[in-house]
């Protein structure tokens, strides 16, 4: 079968068409460069945001509250070779701005077909025919809840779309569901508005993945940028005719300021805002979601699974992980990347790494590994959590309502103003390359 990217999948279509890109920066930015913009968080919806605001001659400062740039993207080489720990992949390839970003670096991709994967039950590989069946009736199950979402409520969840068209006490059903939708939208049916599934655009072509991590293309964003790490932006006050900073590192003023933090921060309140935010905004910050994606790495001396076989899948109730990335095909090194999304990630923010590590090998009959990574994005205080989604109750007018600005000097940008391209780094990016543009316009 031919390869298809994990939300053209999870849908079970091929990708939509994608939507037209952004136009270049208008000439009008010569006439702003006299000003001084700061954006607030150095992930790729900040940086891409500088680096067009920068290119076209204005002053641009970043402050970043890590000591780091990536935001919810982060390379580890501590296994000897780079894994992306948050954001992995570019969601299809093409007319997406990422693919020509790591063309411009050189970075290699590799495609990962989520297609071909192998289930494992009660520590047994899954017959092969009734796993292909099970993608079938996953198949059907889609396009039911596809069918019922035209009509469905704003306070229908997933969860209440499932029932009656998905038996999920079949375990090969119940691990789809899982995978599917926790796995791809980092949040569990009953949180998911069934009106919005599946809203959001896709480019075509595979998902890949980068060996050499999206440090690469972050790196490359932020060449020759003013980014300010370990600030941390702790009130921002817009009703001047300038824009005050208070940060870790002192105060800052600026002409406008584009925020760029996660949705998870927001909701957190750690910034305060003078004057208050809208009432709009406030409402589209507390009603959409925010969902948490972890994973957990274990490195081994020699592979003791199928070597070609690039996604396994872990059937059965309460598994550490519903899915496992094979490192041979992307890292060249046997090495397994555990993917659990929703209430299976939070629940197990708590363990320790070693509990973590326990809780894995076990589940898989492996051997004590040579190498682990655990993330807990949660409990992170510049992420708490890992990507939005649209939560029962909210809609993408609410992703709209956070991307725009507050008056003349304060914007927003960020995965969760996108409601094209929620949840993606490509979403971060156009969303940063927005708010340039409209500063430019």
């Amino acid at each position: 079968m031919r390869s298809v990217g994990r939300r053209g999948f999870m849908l079970g279509f091929g990708a939509l068409a994608a939507a037209p890109l952004l136009p270049a920066c208008s000439s009008a930015g010569e006439k702003k460069s006299g000003d001084h913009v700061v954006i607030v968080g150095a992930g790729f919806s900040g940086l891409a945001a500088a680096r067009r605001l920068a290119d076209a001659g204005v002053r641009v400062t970043v402050l970043e509250a890590r000591d780091r740039i990536g935001g919810r993207t982060r390379t580890d080489t501590s296994l000897g070779v780079p894994i992306d720990i948050g954001a992995s992949w570019i969601h299809g390839t093409e007319n997406n701005p990422l693919t020509k970003l790591a063309h411009d670096v050189g970075a290699k991709t590799v495609p990962t077909d989520f297609e071909d994967f192998i289930l494992v039950e009660n520590h047994q590989i899954v017959d092969h025919e009734a796993a292909a069946a099970s993608v079938d009736d996953w198949h059907r199950i889609i396009e039911k809840l596809d069918d019922l979402s035209a009509d469905a409520r704003p306070g229908e969840s997933v969860a209440d779309g499932l029932v009656g068209v998905a038996n999920l006490a079949d375990p090969l059903v119940a691990w789809n569901v899982t995978s599917r939708i926790a796995g791809e939208y980092a949040a569990d049916p009953d949180q998911m508005s069934l009106r919005w599934l599946g809203s959001e655009e896709q480019f075509k072509g595979p998902d890949v993945i980068l060996p050499g991590g999206y440090t690469q293309l972050s790196q490359h964003l932020a060449n020759g940028l003013d980014v300010k790490q370990s600030t941390e932006v702790t009130r921002i006050s817009h009703g001047g005719e300038q824009v005050r900073l208070e940060t870790s590192q002192g105060t800052i003023t600026a002409d406008r300021v584009i925020v760029t933090v996660p949705l998870g921060v927001l909701k957190a309140g750690t910034i305060t805002f003078d004057p208050p935010l809208p009432e709009a905004k406030r409402h589209a910050i507390d009603k959409l979601g925010f969902g948490l994606l972890n994973k957990v790495v274990l490195a081994f001396d020699k592979p003791f699974w199928p070597e070609s076989t690039p996604m396994i899948g872990l059937v059965g109730n309460n598994q550490p992980v519903t899915d496992l990335v094979n490192g041979l095909v992307f890292a060249g090194k046997p090495l397994l990347v555990g993917l659990r999304g929703g209430q299976a990630a939070w629940s197990r923010e708590s363990l320790s790494d070693q509990d973590a590590v326990t809780e894995l090998t076990a589940a898989i009959d492996a051997p004590t590994p040579t190498g682990s990574i655990v993330t807990r994005w949660g409990t992170d205080q510049y992420a708490r959590g890992s990507y939005s989604f649209i939560a029962v109750g909210s809609s993408p007018d609410d992703m709209h309502a956070l991307g725009e600005p507050v008056g003349e000097r304060l914007l927003f940008a960020g995965e969760a103003t996108n409601p094209e391209w929620f949840g993606t780094v490509h979403g971060a990016y156009l969303s940063g390359q927005r708010e340039a543009d409209r500063i430019l316009g």
